[in-house]
C-alpha cells in the first residue's frame, strides 16, 4: 500500500477516527476500483473502517499503519486478496504485523489467487470469503459484528491503557537513554579506546555495585554478563514423553535442535551499571543451525535472499538473509502450523524467535568470557565466518566449530533476529516500538563485533544481506 490515494478513484468515505472498535482494511492500491465498492458495502452496514486514507499528510506512514493495527480498538484485520496485494511488500508487511499482534484476520478474495505457502499456512486458520459469493456481504458483516460485539472494553479505558503503556515505556527508559548519550559524549571527547565486555542478563532484583567494580566499564556499550548458572533438570515426578528431554530434537523441516536447560544469567546494564538477574525458567530447544534458504523456501514459498552472481544461486545450505523481523516471526508461526498438521509438534509447544536473554544464555553455554571459547579473538576463525575470513559473503551453515551446546554459527555468518529484548525483560512487557535487536555478528563484522555480548538495533522492517535468524521450540506460556 502507498501512503496516499491517487485522484482517479475518490475515497469512498473518511477513515474512522472515533473511540469505538473498528476494522483495519489492507489492500493494494492497484485494486481500489474493485475494493472501494466492497468497503462501501461494509461501511453502509455499520462497520467502523480504518484504512490508509486516515493518515494525516504530515503523519509518519509506517508508524500510523502499525499503530492502527496494534491498537486494542482494532478488532479485525480485513485483507482484500488479489495477485497484486499478495505481491505488495506493503501489504505483506501489514499481514505479518497483524499476525505478530495476534489479530483475527478475515480474507476477502477479490480474484482467484494462489498464496505463497507460508502465507497460506498463517492465513488458513482464519475465515475467508470470495466476493464472487452472493452472500459474502452477510457473512462478512456477521464476522465483523461478532468481533465488535465481543469488544467489551470502553474507549476511555483503552485510551488510559495505551497512554499508560507509552508512559511506562518512555518514562522508565528515558533516564537510561540520557545516561547513554552522556557516556557516548564522554567517550568521544576523551578519545579513549572502547572496551566491550561480553553480554549479560536481567531481573527484578538490583544490587549495588561499588565504583571500583564498574570504573573499568564506564564506557561500555553492551550489557556485560557477570554470572551464568545452568540448572540441572528438576527431580520432579516422572516426566511425560514430551518432557523426557533428550539432548537433541529433530524437526523434519529445519533439522536438528539442541536442548537448552533452564538456569539464570546476571548482567550489568550498559551505562547504568545496575546488576540484574534474569531467570531462564523453562528449558527450550534451539535450532543448531541458522535457517537455510532451502528451509525458508520450503515453508514460505519464496527465497528473498541476496546471492552472489559469481557463485550462483545453488550453493547448498546457505543461511536465508534479507528477511525482516516480521518475516522471521511469520516463518515461525507458519512452521508451527506446518509441524502441527504433520504431527511432529510436541503438545503445547511452538516455534518462535528466542528472546534476547535466551539467545545470549544459549550462546554463552555457561561461560563468561568474550566468546564461549575464551577471550582470544585469533581463535574466532575456527568458530565463525567474519570479516577476516569470509571473503565478503555468507557461507553454508555448520562448517565451523559449534559452541559447547552444539549450536553452530552463533558468531558471524549472518546476524540473528531475536524476540523481546533485555529492556522488555526488565519492564516485564512484550510492548515494543518499531525497533528490534539482532545478535551474533556477521560475515561483514570485525571480531570485536561478533562477541557474545554484541548486539545491533534495526527497524522491524529492515532487511539486509547479512541478517537472518534461527528459531527455538518452546512451551506456549500465554
Amino acid at each position: 500500500m502507498m501512503p496516499h490515494l491517487t485522484s482517479e478513484v475518490p475515497a469512498p468515505f473518511e477513515a474512522y477516527s472515533g473511540d469505538g472498535p473498528y476494522i483495519f482494511i489492507s489492500y493494494a492500491h492497484a485494486d481500489k476500483i474493485a475494493v472501494f465498492p466492497a468497503m462501501r458495502e461494509l461501511h453502509q452496514k455499520g462497520a467502523n473502517i480504518w484504512y490508509d486514507e486516515g493518515i494525516q499528510p504530515a503523519g509518519e506512514w509506517s508508524e500510523e499503519i502499525a499503530h492502527h493495527i496494534q491498537s486494542n480498538k482494532c478488532v479485525l484485520f480485513v485483507l482484500f486478496v488479489t495477485p497484486r496485494s499478495i505481491a505488495s511488500k506493503h501489504v505483506r508487511g501489514e499481514i505479518n504485523y497483524a499476525i505478530t499482534e495476534n489479530k483475527d484476520i478475515l480474507t476477502l478474495y477479490v480474484e482467484d489467487t494462489v498464496l505463497p505457502k507460508g502465507m497460506a499456512l498463517n492465513l488458513g486458520i482464519f475465515q475467508s470469503l470470495s466476493l464472487k459469493e452472493d452472500s459474502w456481504k452477510e457473512k462478512a458483516w456477521k464476522a465483523i459484528s461478532t468481533r465488535i460485539g465481543s469488544a467489551t472494553f470502553d474507549s476511555a479505558q483503552v485510551e488510559v491503557k495505551e497512554r499508560i503503556k507509552e508512559i511506562d515505556h518512555g518514562e522508565i527508559l528515558w533516564k537510561s537513554w540520557e545516561k547513554a548519550r552522556g557516556q557516548q559524549i564522554s567517550r568521544f571527547n576523551s578519545k579513549k579506546g572502547l572496551s566491550v565486555n561480553p553480554g549479560r542478563s536481567i531481573s527484578v532484583s538490583e544490587e549495588s555495585v561499588s565504583q571500583s567494580q564498574v570504573s573499568s566499564e564506564s564506557i561500555m556499550r553492551h550489557p556485560t554478563a557477570t554470572h551464568v548458572e545452568v540448572s540441572q533438570p528438576p527431580p520432579a515426578a516422572p516426566p511425560s514423553p514430551v518432557e523426557e528431554i533428550k539432548d537433541n530434537f529433530s524437526d523434519p523441516t529445519i533439522g536438528e535442535m539442541s536442548w537448552v536447560r533452564h538456569g539464570e544469567i546476571t548482567i550489568t546494564e550498559p551505562y547504568s551499571h545496575d546488576q540484574k538477574v534474569v531467570q531462564v525458567k523453562n528449558g527450550f530447544w534451539m535450532s543448531r543451525f541458522l535457517i537455510t534458504q532451502e528451509s525458508y523456501e520450503m515453508v514460505m514459498g519464496e527465497n528473498p535472499s541476496f546471492f552472489n552472481v559469481e557463485l550462483g544461486r545453488h550453493e547448498a545450505n546457505l543461511p536465508v538473509n534479507q528477511v525482516s523481523w516480521l518475516d522471521a516471526v511469520s516463518f515461525c508461526k507458519a512452521l508451527t502450523i506446518l509441524s502441527k498438521h504433520g504431527g511432529t509438534l510436541p503438545d503445547k509447544y511452538e516455534f518462535r524467535l528466542p528472546t534476547e536473554v535466551e539467545w545470549e544464555y544459549a550462546c554463552r553455554a555457561g561461560t563468561l568470557t568474550r566468546y564461549y571459547f575464551g577471550d582470544n579473538p585469533l581463535e574466532l576463525e575456527e568458530h565463525a565466518w567474519f570479516k577476516r575470513n569470509s571473503l565478503g559473503r555468507a557461507h553454508p551453515v555448520g562448517k565451523k566449530m559449534p559452541n559447547p551446546w552444539g549450536l553452530f554459527d552463533m558468531y558471524g555468518n549472518v546476524r540473528e533476529w531475536v524476540g523481546v529484548s533485555f529492556q522488555n525483560t526488565l519492564l516485564n512487557t512484550n510492548a515494543q516500538d518499531e525497533f528490534r535487536i539482532s545478535r551474533g555478528g556477521a560475515y561483514m563484522k570485525p571480531a570485536e563485533e561478533c562477541e557474545s555480548g554484541s548486539r545491533t538495533t534495526n527497524s522491524l522492517n529492515h532487511r539486509y544481506r547479512n541478517l537472518g535468524f534461527r528459531p527455538v521450540l518452546a512451551k506456549v506460556l500465554r
